[in-house]
Parts: C-alpha cells; sequence; structure tokens
C-alpha cells in the first residue's frame, strides 16, 4: 500500500507540481544566465543541466497527460501548430518560441496565478542572488557609458537586464496581490524601482513600471474605478490591433525628414529607425528567414538590432506566424473581456505597449502571463 502510495505521489507530482518546478527552473536560469556567472564554465553546466531538467519535466507531463487522453479535444490543433512552429523554428534558426508554445500546451491544466507566482519567485530570488554577489565583490558590476549617464548592471551583464526583471517581477506582484495589495507594498516597489532605475539608467522599464503602480494605486483606492469597465474591452483590442500595426508601418514607412517621426524615433531611442533599415535590407516573408543580428558596431559588421517584439516577429518568424500570433492575442484578450480581470487586462495593454519598442512578449526568460490555455481552463473551472 505505502509502494503504491508512492507512485501516485511520484505521478502526482508529475502531473502537477512538475511543471511548476520546470518554470521556476528556467526562469532562475534565463535570469541567472544573464548575469555575469554566465562567464564562469562551471555556472554555464548548470544553466544547461536547470535547462534540460525542466525540458524533461515538461517531457514527462507531456507524455502522463498524452497516454491518459487529455488531448483528445487538442491534438490536430497541437500537432499541426507544433509541427508549422518546427518549420518556423527552422526557417529562422531559433526554438524560444517553439518551446514556449509547447511550454504554453503542456501546462494547459496548470493553475494561471500558480505558473505567474513561480516565475515571480524565481525571478526575485534570482535577482537578489545576483546583486547580492555583485555587491560584495564576488562578480564584476559591468558600467557603461551612454551619453551623459552611468549604467551599473549590478551583476549582469548588460544594464537593462536588470530593470526589465525589476519590470516584470512588479507585473507579477501587482498580479498575485491583486486588491490585497496595500498602499506600504506600493510604495516599496516603487522605491525599489526607483531605486534600479538610478543605478541601470532605463528610461522605458522604469515608465512602464511606475505606470502599472499608479493604475493599481487607483484601482485599489478609487471605488468608481474598482469594477471592470466596458472601456477595457476597447483598450484591450485596440492594444492588441492598432500598437502592432502602427509600429510596423511606421517602421516600414519610417523617413527622417518628417518631423514627428524623427520625434517619435528620438522617443524611442532610435528603435523606429533601425527597424526601418531591418525591413530594408531583408525584407519580410511568408515563413520568416534567419537574420543574424549584431549588438555592436565593429570593423566587420554594423549595429543591427531590432527592438520592437512585433517588427522582430515579422522578420524572422514571418506574415503567416504573425497572423496566427494576434489570433492567439486576440483570443487571450476575449477571455480576459470575459472574465472581467481588470488586473489582467491593464497589465497585458502595458505589456502590449511595452512589445512595440522591446522584444520580450514571447520570450519566457521575462513574460510567462502568456499560458492562454491555463487562463482559459481556470475560468471554465469556476463556471
Amino acid at each position: 500500500m505505502s509502494i503504491s502510495l508512492k507512485k501516485y505521489n511520484l505521478k502526482k507530482f508529475f502531473e502537477k507540481d512538475g511543471f511548476l518546478v520546470s518554470i521556476f527552473l528556467l526562469a532562475s536560469m534565463y535570469t541567472l544566465r544573464f548575469s555575469m556567472l554566465d562567464t564562469y564554465d562551471v555556472f554555464r553546466k548548470i544553466f544547461m543541466l536547470m535547462r534540460l531538467l525542466s525540458y524533461s519535466l515538461v517531457a514527462i507531463k507531456f507524455i502522463i497527460d498524452f497516454f491518459q487522453q487529455k488531448y483528445r479535444g487538442y491534438e490536430i490543433f497541437i500537432i499541426v501548430i507544433t509541427m508549422f512552429m518546427a518549420f518556423i523554428s527552422y526557417k529562422s534558426r531559433t526554438i524560444n518560441y517553439l518551446t514556449y508554445l509547447i511550454y504554453i500546451i503542456v501546462g494547459k491544466d496548470i493553475e494561471y496565478i500558480k505558473i505567474i507566482k513561480s516565475a515571480f519567485f524565481a525571478i526575485v530570488v534570482s535577482v537578489i542572488l545576483v546583486i547580492s554577489l555583485c555587491l560584495f565583490g564576488i562578480i564584476k558590476d559591468v558600467v557603461s557609458e551612454m551619453e551623459t549617464r552611468n549604467r551599473h548592471a549590478l551583476g549582469f551583464k548588460y544594464a537593462p537586464f536588470l530593470s526589465n526583471y525589476s519590470f516584470y517581477a512588479t507585473l507579477y506582484y501587482i498580479y498575485i496581490r491583486k486588491n490585497k495589495m496595500k498602499n506600504i507594498e506600493l510604495l516599496i516597489c516603487l522605491i525599489l524601482s526607483i531605486f534600479i532605475f538610478y543605478a541601470t539608467k532605463t528610461r522605458s522599464a522604469f515608465a512602464l513600471t511606475v505606470l502599472s503602480l499608479i493604475i493599481t494605486f487607483v484601482v485599489n483606492n478609487v471605488k468608481a474605478l474598482s469594477n471592470y469597465k466596458s472601456i477595457y474591452k476597447y483598450l484591450l483590442y485596440f492594444a492588441t490591433i492598432f500598437l502592432p500595426l502602427f509600429i510596423i508601418i511606421i517602421s516600414m514607412f519610417y523617413n527622417p525628414e518628417i518631423k514627428i517621426m524623427s520625434m517619435l524615433n528620438k522617443i524611442l531611442n532610435g528603435r523606429i529607425a533601425l527597424g526601418n533599415a531591418a525591413i530594408n535590407e531583408y525584407g519580410i516573408h511568408l515563413f520568416g528567414q534567419y537574420i543574424k543580428f549584431t549588438s555592436s558596431s565593429t570593423a566587420e559588421a554594423r549595429y543591427n538590432i531590432v527592438d520592437s517584439a512585433f517588427v522582430l516577429y515579422l522578420l524572422i518568424l514571418g506574415i503567416v506566424f504573425f497572423v496566427l500570433l494576434i489570433i492567439f492575442l486576440l483570443y487571450f484578450v476575449k477571455l480576459i473581456d470575459k472574465k472581467k480581470d481588470i488586473y489582467l487586462a491593464y497589465i497585458y495593454i502595458i505589456l502590449m505597449l511595452h512589445s512595440t519598442f522591446d522584444a520580450q512578449l514571447l520570450q519566457m526568460s521575462y513574460n510567462y502571463f502568456m499560458f492562454v490555455w491555463s487562463y482559459k481552463n481556470g475560468i471554465e473551472k469556476n463556471e
């Protein structure tokens, strides 16, 4: 009897908790890999083991679920979309988006809030570890000069990494706490974000972090605005359709001689011009392409980076994937509106705004809000 109980617990672990462990491992691995710990061979091997363990836990869960016929309603969809993503991954030479899709599918019966909590704790623990090692002088603080700004990475390879993790950690914390979040918690989050901004001088992540805290303060303290309003529905659809089209169109037709375009490009630190240069050089293809990006100018190569998520996905993953992505996001919006989830509504809008000038929407190194099937099944259970 004790043996069967152990087997049952092990099976239960692989079906539920194992997936959350895999999320914790993957989020921790990515966060630590972006730090100066990645310059040591021993830690590179540890990070590889963490990745393999995470993948293994997900694979075991998929096999168990498959033989229990939990995918009957999704089998054709899963096979077709996964095969298509495998083809796109082959063309663009990246498996990141295919990996995210697999995790979304396999995690469909895991509580959405538990996925968010796993990612939050992984990032917070990893960031605290990296900053602590840096402050004690164990790993290097990379300092870069940008115009008149000295930017401290505080143990990470580049200053923006820390500020982006601060941004996502704040969004996770807001969603976990929701209307239970007290003003003192909002103040502490603000102070921490100011400290990180003072060190990293990363303006966009800081501005959106402050915006998210202000909206949370208003929603939690102004009774008239604490409930989901119909305006959110229109804002959600606006953010999903208009923002991607806007940044793509303005990048395609960017002309520095047009004052408003030049001004907007300056506000976005030259991101529109970079997107325009990439579109002109590589073109837009039906099923994507491989592009070798370079993050610094050398004698052999010029600076070549596309920061906008939407422009980047269109370039490297192609038109077909981009259309599927918009459909996927519209479905997510429909679910958020159905649940009247005010917190996820404005978090989603902020993420879409962030994605117009940063490419983290579908990166498991940062964003774990995209587990749509988990969110959907949570709604259905409560109906």
